[in-house]
């Protein structure tokens, strides 16, 4: 007579990961919503944002600043600050940052710790290589000034890097600081896994009552770009193009009162969006979107091959630049730095068939963003080769 002994089988433990995220700007939070999708089946999460644990002037609270001056439009004040002032003051604060990612070592106990900030990477990558503990440096810029500071110091035997695009101002600006090529990943940007899964768009139409035999056009110019979503949406609302406007506003209850009293063309129609995570499903409805040059909104946009137009009527923030000088070159959108360029630019993008076809072709011979499929073997391997590195 056989015997047999069945024993319960556990999911092996995870492994632990230190997110070092921010609360300044929309990049961060996304890039740190996907690496929690992504990885969340093997690894538990911890996230701190300690650029706001660090005391400027004697207070914390910086990122708070830095959001308040983009949504009163101080870019130039933004400027000088990102390139003169915080450079100097984060060096200087260098120790207190490597006692602080070491407290949350302590706390936490890694297997790895993922960066997905700028500014403090030396002295983290310190407390990090004093543990033996590897570190990924995840960026959300096309242009790395404020990511590479302190960089060229690095002595950690287990640091990496993961860019969007293989350009001057990402690659360059690295190997400048003597971060050698094999450190350093072009797989893509984060990118929110909404936008990797195939939507039906008859389904959507009639999910948000867009009327599909008008080209629709989205707006959205983030948390500080109110002002700018309204004059956009006065401006091609009384034009007489026949046109559907979705006009995204986050939490900014003012704004929708004063989109209501836009006075539109009768070819014209609105949507009002309030704050929302389906931004996958607005761009898959719309052919045209008008933004601000955010890395991560063009890098969706690219994703849905959603042309794109890029507010530059006002300077934009000195890191963003690059962004715009990508979409041109990748062929796939304008700048707008007149609106009395608008209407031009709505005939070729909305209405021009050849003009249309050519911008689609542009978007076939981008290269495809592997961020998603290519992040969690970087991990892995980052962590067994930490641990076992034979």
């Amino acid at each position: 007579m056989c015997s047999f002994i069945f024993a319960e089988q556990q999911a092996p433990a995870k492994k632990k990961i230190l997110i070092l995220s921010s609360d300044g700007g929309y990049g961060h939070r996304a890039a740190e919503k996907t690496l929690e999708v992504i990885l969340g089946r093997n690894y538990d999460s911890t996230v701190v944002c300690p650029i706001e644990e660090i005391k400027m002037w004697g207070v914390s609270g910086s990122e708070e600043i830095y959001n308040y001056l983009l949504k009163e439009g101080w870019i130039r004040s933004t400027n000088i600050i990102s390139k003169h002032v915080a450079p100097k003051l984060f060096r200087n604060r260098r120790r207190a940052i490597e006692r602080l990612i070491d407290r949350h070592i302590e706390f936490a106990k890694p297997d790895i710790i993922i960066s997905l900030i700028p500014f403090i990477n030396y002295p983290a990558t310190e407390a990090a290589r004093k543990r033996d503990i590897p570190y990924l440096l995840i960026t959300t810029d096309n242009d790395l000034r404020n990511w590479v500071h302190g960089l060229q110091s690095v002595t950690h035997p287990h640091f990496k890097v993961t860019v969007g695009a293989d350009l001057p101002s990402t690659c360059g600006l690295l190997e400048e600081r003597h971060i050698p090529e094999k450190d350093i990943n072009v797989i893509g940007l984060p990118i929110r896994t909404s936008f990797k899964t195939s939507k039906n768009i008859e389904e959507l139409y009639q999910e948000y009552g867009i009327p599909k035999e008008k080209p629709t056009i989205l707006i959205m110019m983030g948390g500080s770009g109110g002002k700018k979503c309204l004059e956009y949406a006065h401006a091609i609302g009384i034009l007489p193009i026949g046109v559907h406007l979705i006009v995204c506003i986050g939490k900014n209850e003012k704004l929708k009162e004063k989109l209501g009293e836009i006075k539109l063309h009768a070819s014209n129609s609105m949507t009002v969006m309030g704050f929302t995570d389906k931004m996958a499903d607005l761009m898959t409805l719309s052919n045209l979107m008008i933004t601000k040059p955010g890395p991560g909104v063009i890098n969706e946009a690219i994703a849905t091959h959603l042309p794109l137009l890029i507010d530059k009527t006002t300077s934009p923030v000195s890191w963003e630049r690059a962004n715009i000088s990508l979409v041109v070159k990748y062929g796939i959108g304008d700048p707008v730095t007149d609106m009395k360029d608008l209407p031009k630019l709505l005939n070729q993008y909305l209405f021009d068939s050849q003009f249309k076809q050519k911008i689609e072709r542009a978007f076939e011979s981008i290269p495809s963003n592997e961020f998603n499929e290519k992040v969690k073997e970087l991990v892995d391997s980052m962590c067994l080769e930490a641990h076992d590195p034979l």
